[in-house]
């Protein structure tokens, strides 16, 4: 009787917490951060345009690729949005529910996880931390491409755990490793040493014994590389593009390969550690007064740390397998990116999930070490990242939310609707096309969303001003024109609210929206 009544305790518990971390992440969803991030918007555009006109902004019919802004951008993402934008049309809500999901999942899987690697108190001191983690939070409310690979590395993880017992699941984890491929081009390095130093480690320990479902499962990872081979060979010049009626595999403008070097080895490293120590790497969008993993909480991890090295030594030395030693491939290879690329928050984040996974585990151990006091410490630890968690909500909803709004000029969305219909009042049968006057600080692939402009007339009318570049410019697309110096007081004009005395000043007509306005 007592052991049912300490089951269902444990579920209640570990539902709360689940439905604690889920509305955290889904609450206001829409409007904070406010405003969309410039890559947020490009990857729902092209979501829109795929959904309406079966092509990108390049022309690509659905690509496994984006040639976005030149040197492209990562597909999954914009694909996971199309269903909520057939279903819902166009929202920050509806362009960001794909990192949603996938986030709130992965609250799920890191429960699982440790459900799995240790135990049911192990399990719900990892799902209280990861609920209120302000990295994962601020991540999973913003939907740009990247931001998916760090739970779809996770899930691919925790079903290669499971397989080990039930190698079945060795396809799920395949499946869900090759679709982490599509959400960051970064990762491409490291994914075949995700999946072979787990490989070495339980063949090693024999575990690993040869079924049906292991060539299985390769296949299933060839089939989903293969497409994005095919994309190396064409921007390598290797072979022509591939178009055909349901996939494009294109030649980018600039391909970015050379971002990953050896040259600066130790340097990036350094980067990747004082990044790692400061918990921040100095954009707004990826920084919080309390620290990505709340400042001190590294010293978990060490301690996470030192309880592995002793569980892998024990494991080496008797050829024992052991679950728990798994956790340190995500993180040797997520530090041997960092060594490759100049890291920023974003760049670098399939490091964070395994950061955290040894934050928990010193967490755990720490109040384990006081086991006759178990119950006190973590109610302690519950007590005290409460207090953390109301700190940064308090300065992620009133603060942060002002500055993000600033920075993403919150309101635009209201400000080119308002624009358009002003247009096509002052449009006339004879010429229906009014100029449209827009501060390129707005970025245009936010006014190519706003606008819905279809994809048809951006194609025909668009006029880039650095053509062929890493990060293309545009003067003009559409009605629309980004040389807000040439409007004069009548015309209308798109600014940031930044702007609004210097056009008063010309003796323009303001209309505000939010961080955004109209002049005319």
């Amino acid at each position: 009787m007592e052991q049912k009544k300490r089951f269902f305790s444990h579920q209640f518990i570990a539902i709360a917490l689940l439905l604690f971390g889920i509305a955290v992440r889904c609450i206001g969803i829409g409007s904070i951060p406010g405003g969309l991030n410039q890559d947020e918007a490009f990857g729902a555009y092209e979501a829109y345009s795929m959904l309406h006109y079966g092509m990108d902004s390049s022309g690509y019919a659905f690509p496994v690729y984006l040639n976005t802004w030149g040197s492209g951008m990562s597909a999954l993402n914009s694909y996971l949005m199309i269903p909520f934008m057939a279903l819902f049309g166009v929202h920050a809500w509806v362009i960001r529910m794909p990192q949603l999901i996938t986030s709130c999942v992965a609250l799920y899987v890191i429960y699982r996880l440790f459900l799995r690697l240790f135990n049911e108190k192990a399990a719900l001191i990892g799902l209280l931390y990861f609920a209120v983690c302000p990295y994962h939070i601020m991540m999973s409310r913003w939907g740009i491409d990247c931001n998916l690979a760090p739970a779809f590395l996770l899930f691919g993880f925790y079903c290669f755990v499971i397989g080990v017992e039930k190698p079945k699941y060795y396809m799920l984890s395949a499946l869900l490793y090759g679709l982490s491929l599509y959400c960051y081009a970064t990762i491409w390095l490291i994914v075949p040493f995700m999946i072979l130093l787990p490989a070495l480690y339980v063949l090693y320990t024999g575990k690993l014994r040869w079924c049906r479902y292991l060539p299985l499962s390769v296949l299933i990872l060839g089939i989903l590389a293969l497409p994005l081979l095919l994309f190396l060979l064409v921007n390598k010049g290797y072979i022509a593009e591939i178009k055909l009626a349901f996939l494009s595999i294109p030649k980018l403008t600039v391909m970015r390969d050379s971002e990953v070097t050896f040259h600066y080895f130790t340097w990036y490293l350094r980067q990747l550690l004082t990044m790692l120590v400061r918990q921040s790497d100095g954009l707004v969008w990826n920084s919080a007064p309390v620290g990505l993993y709340y400042r001190g909480f590294l010293v978990f991890a060490l301690i996470g740390g030192i309880y592995w090295l002793k569980r892998a030594f024990t494991s080496i030395r008797k050829r024992a397998y052991d679950p728990f030693v798994l956790l340190i491939f995500p993180l040797i290879c997520a530090v041997f990116l960092g060594c490759l690329i100049q890291v920023n928050v974003n760049k670098i984040n399939c490091i964070h999930i395994p950061i955290v996974t040894f934050i928990i585990t010193g967490l755990y151990v720490t109040c384990t070490f006081v086991e006759k006091y178990f119950r006190y410490a973590v109610q302690t630890l519950a007590g005290g990242l409460l207090i953390l968690f109301i700190v940064f909500a308090s300065w992620y909803v009133t603060d942060f939310r002002e500055e993000i709004g600033t920075l993403w000029c919150e309101g635009l969305e209201d400000a080119v609707a308002y624009a358009d219909a002003q247009a096509a009042l002052t449009g006339s049968d004879t010429d229906p096309a009014v100029t449209i006057y827009v501060d390129p600080s707005l970025y245009y692939p936010k006014i190519l969303l706003y606008s819905k402009l279809p994809v048809t007339t951006y194609r025909e009318t668009v006029v880039y001003n650095n053509y062929p570049s890493i990060c293309l410019w545009i003067d003009s697309c559409g009605p629309y024109v980004f040389l807000p110096e040439a409007a004069e007081p009548g015309d209308l004009c798109i600014i940031p609210e930044s702007e609004i005395e210097a056009y008063e000043a010309k003796g323009f007509t303001v209309t505000r929206f939010g961080h955004s306005a109209v002049v005319q």
